[in-house]
């Protein structure tokens, strides 16, 4: 009982701060450098996106399950507790395995468990903020430190040998469990708070599709994901090439993670809040413009690694802003499964043609003589581009109408 009440009756969000600390060090680790893994222990480049791809369609499938299975569970929490405790296992099989059929099955089970479990912890930190007056972004600015430190340090610890990640990994994650079993919990029949959005029954969480809104940031999203997509796949591997060095991508990502503070802080936090999701999307994809055009350009590796600097701007919005708006615009009861079956799933049908689509697409500028790392970037150019012109498009007209409808 003692336990209980320490664990449900939190003064501060300081044991948020702790776990997204934690978890998104493991997060850095797995995120820099499993795919370097892979291809050392002989899968093709070209391949990585075709394994990617096949993890996406299953979890086109599971992700909308999964979600539900969070949603209906005595509590959050204990579907988040049962996921570390086999991504957990899922890692110490790592370490044994030598076999490549095996290595690869590991890797989709991972992901498989991997990607719907982002969506229940992050569900949690905005269920406790806003039942306990707690602001969510300092929770997320934590992980962004977490990462940042972590992707630095592991680049030279890993330098020597890249199969430690593993036993790296493994103390993360249980540290996360350890941590995640002291965060509060909300049952699932909780209502912290009147609101508009109480669910009527046999509603789906797709009724808010309805919405021009949320349509245009979805559809936003979707291009962002399909470029993001393409750069996690090939970035490390092109920078190899360029003549860097496991150090210089750990660097990397650390530069990625600290690129984030100036918009979860101060003038650019209000900033983003002052022009709101949509337009900030459509800087996401403004921005994406310029960064993929330098990793196109570039014949440097250092210049590679320092376009990391922008992807604040970008991921942000994506994980702050687009994480509330659904959060705020799902039904009571539905909140896990607006990240699974909206979010998750639209990020995942674009890893899926990237990952798919990429992979034909490099081994096509391979046969043909042309780098296939400049080639993939210089097509993530106008892709961004366009679709920032198709979300800006329907901003303006958005809001030409919301004026006519109050001048009339």
């Amino acid at each position: 009982m003692r336990f209980k009440e320490f664990r449900d009756n939190p003064k501060s969000p300081w044991r948020f701060y702790i776990f997204y600390i934690i978890v998104f060090c493991g997060g850095a680790v797995q995120g820099s450098f499993m795919g370097l893994y892979l291809t050392e222990m002989g899968v093709p480049v070209q391949t990585l996106g075709v394994i990617n791809g096949v993890t996406q369609i299953v979890s086109l499938f599971t992700l909308p399950i999964l979600g539900r299975i969070a949603d209906r569970a005595p509590s959050h929490n204990m579907v988040m507790d049962i996921g570390y405790m086999i991504t957990i296992s899922v890692f110490t099989a790592f370490m044994f395995i030598r076999n490549i059929t095996t290595i690869v099955l590991l890797r989709f089970c991972y992901s498989i468990i991997a990607t719907p479990l982002n969506s229940v912890y992050d569900t949690i930190a905005m269920e406790q903020s806003r039942l306990r007056g707690w602001d969510y972004q300092p929770m997320r600015w934590m992980g962004t430190l977490g990462y940042s430190v972590m992707s630095y340090v592991s680049g030279f610890i890993l330098n020597g040998e890249i199969k430690t990640i593993f036993p790296v990994m493994i103390v993360c994650y249980i540290a996360t469990f350890i941590v995640g079993l002291l965060l509060p919990v909300a049952p699932r029949t909780m209502r912290v708070v009147a609101s508009p959005n109480e669910p009527k029954d046999k509603e789906s969480v797709y009724s808010i599709l309805k919405d021009r809104q949320v349509r245009n940031v979805l559809i936003m999203f979707f291009i962002y994901s399909l470029a993001g997509t393409t750069n996690n796949t090939y970035f490390g591997n092109y920078n190899k090439e360029l003549g860097g060095t496991l150090t210089m991508i750990g660097i990397a990502h650390a530069i990625l993670g600290f690129s984030e503070f100036p918009f979860h802080l101060g003038p650019g936090k209000r900033w983003l809040q002052k022009i709101g999701v949509e337009r900030s999307m459509v800087m996401v994809l403004l921005v994406g413009t310029f960064r993929w055009t330098i990793c196109a350009l570039t014949n440097n590796a250092t210049v590679l690694m320092w376009t990391m600097a922008l992807n604040g701007a970008m991921l942000v919005p994506v994980i702050i802003g687009l994480s509330r708006f659904l959060f705020d615009h799902a039904p009571e009861g539905l909140k896990v499964t607006a990240q699974t079956s909206l979010r998750s799933t639209v990020s995942v049908i674009a890893m899926l043609i990237s990952d798919f689509g990429g992979s034909a697409v490099f081994h096509l500028f391979e046969r043909s003589g042309l780098n296939p790392y400049k080639g993939m970037y210089w097509l993530m150019v106008p892709l961004s581009f366009i679709g920032a012109m198709i979300g800006l498009s329907s901003v303006r007209k958005r809001e030409s109408e919301e004026k006519t409808e109050a001048a009339v």
